[in-house]
This record gives C-alpha cells, structure tokens and sequence, in this order.
C-alpha cells in the first residue's frame, strides 16, 4: 500500500496523517512539501488530485478528501460526489498516481494487472493536468465540451472564479438558448472566495446564465455535464488555482445512463437551491461591493 500526500495540505489537520499511516506500516510519500534543505516552499503548486486505485481493478476519485469532516453521519459539515470506475480507465487512473509517486520517490512506475476484459458501457478518459504542461487541458476541453453543446451545459463547484476563457463560451451558450445553469454553495468555507465570485457573477447573469445558492451543509461536490451523454467529474474547481496552479485529475464519461444520474442529482439540488438575479447584485450596500471587489484582485490566487 502506498499513499502520496501533498506536502502542504498535510500540514492542515492534526496529528499528522503521515505520522499515523506510518504506525501502521504504510508507505507514505509528500508531494513538493516544504522544507529548509534543499530549500523549497511553495504553496502553489499543490497535488489537489484525489486517486485511489485498488489491484489494478477498481478506481474511484472525485472530490472527497479523507478527512473527519467528510464523515457521513447527522452532524457531517460537508456533502460531495465522488465516483467508482473499473476497466481499463483503472490503469490510467493508477498511472497518474504512479507518475506522481515515481516524481517523489524516484521508484520506477510498476503497473498492477488490468482486466481490460472487464464489461462495462461507458467510455471513459482520465485528463491529468497540471502547471508543467504547455497548455491548460482541462480548460481547453472545458471551452470545447460548453461549444458543442446543444440543450444544456450544467455545473456544480464549490469554487467558482472562470477565467475568461470559460466565460465567453458560457455566455454565448446562454444567448443561444441554452440552459447553462451553475451551482454554488450558499456559504463556502472560503468566505474571500466566495466574495470574489460574487463580484464576477453580473457577467454571467446579464446574458442568461442562471446562477444558484444549494443552501448548506457546504457542498464541495464538482461535477459537469452536457446535454445527455457527456460528464467531467473530479478534483478540479473552475478557478484559477486548480486549472493553472495545482494538479488536477478528471475523468471525462461517455455514457447517457450515468449523466442521467447526474442530472437527477443536480436538478434535485436545483429545485432546493435559490436562483441569484442581478438586481440582487445591484442591491448589495456599497462597502459590501467594495470588498467583494477587493477580493476579486486577488481571484488568480485564490
């Protein structure tokens, strides 16, 4: 058993998560952690990726983090979607953890077994991404998935501050009379988050596009999906830290029977959720604006 941690994001939560893995005898790594020598520290380029691949067989990611507060029971703070796939989408799930293992350890990348055999009625593609391409992929297949198109465009994220290269397209696909609808969490546990997205908002909003509040527990679900047969689902946020800043991993699903799924979920959490208009904007008190400007300058590291 190996677990690969980023080395800042450990730093989160006490006692340290390595320290009890390791009393059990797991094979712990940390992704970029900070340390005084070799000198290295930055809090930007952060392993958000959220794997676990089992035997070669069984893969599942999405955005739950393995923490106390994910817990389910009556008094869990946080809901998410997180997903479980087998078939040959498992290897390249696993793939990415081992590129980013054998990056930390050196150790060379060693693949269990796949039943490529194995049936199944979706296809399916994991997209690594991160700050050592030369191009953002999943913000490129993001503005191309939104441009094909035809009925609806739907999104749910915890964290929402769209470069400019997805608001254009969500804006045109809104003019065009498509349902392009978007999901947020009433209260984020990043209240300057929060704030920033809510400066941006008016941009969407003026062009048709419906924005909603799921009112809480806080919703740290991501999901994406199109018309019928097409959905994304993984660790990335649409802001600027997870499709510039941080690795990423998505799975992008080809099957109608699972964004059916989606669907319903998402359209039950939209029947429960408050749709934000613009005058709502305009009525916010003049220092609220202020801040939630001021927040917004700082959105490309947020």
């Amino acid at each position: 058993m190996r677990v690969l941690l980023d080395g800042i994001g450990e730093l989160y939560s006490l006692p340290r998560a390595s320290t009890l893995l390791r009393g059990q005898g797991v094979r712990v790594a940390h992704f970029l952690p900070p340390r005084l020598w070799p000198p290295q520290f930055s809090v930007n380029l952060r392993n958000h990726r959220k794997i676990l691949a089992v035997d070669g067989a069984i893969g599942f990611t999405g955005g739950v983090n393995i923490r106390e507060s994910y817990l389910v029971g009556d008094g869990h703070r946080i809901v998410d979607l997180h997903v479980r796939l087998a078939g040959p989408v498992v290897a390249q799930i696993e793939a990415v953890f081992l590129r980013d293992w054998h990056f930390v350890t050196g150790e060379p990348a060693v693949m269990f077994p796949t039943d490529t055999d194995l049936p199944g009625h979706a296809g399916c593609r994991a997209i690594a991404d991160g700050p050592e391409r030369s191009y953002d992929r999943l913000t490129e297949l993001l503005v191309g998935s939104i441009g094909a198109a035809r009925r609806r465009v739907a999104i749910m994220t915890p964290y929402f501050l769209p470069p400019r290269e997805l608001i254009a397209p969500l804006q045109a696909a809104a003019l065009e009379g498509i349902d392009v609808a978007v999901i947020l969490p009433e209260h984020n546990n990043l209240p300057y988050v929060h704030r920033a997205t809510r400066h941006m908002l008016w941009e969407l909003l003026e062009r048709g596009v419906r924005i909603y509040y799921q009112p809480p527990p806080f919703a740290h679900s991501k999901l994406f999906y199109i018309d019928d047969d097409y959905a994304q689902i993984g660790s990335a946020n649409l802001d600027p830290r997870s499709l510039r800043l941080n690795f990423e991993m998505n799975v992008e699903i080809y099957d109608a029977a699972f964004v059916a799924h989606l669907s319903a979920h998402f359209e039950t959490v939209r029947a429960r959720s408050t749709r934000i208009t613009v005058q709502q904007l305009d009525a916010r008190a003049l220092r609220t604006k202020l801040v939630d400007g001021a927040a917004w300058l700082f959105s490309p590291y947020l």
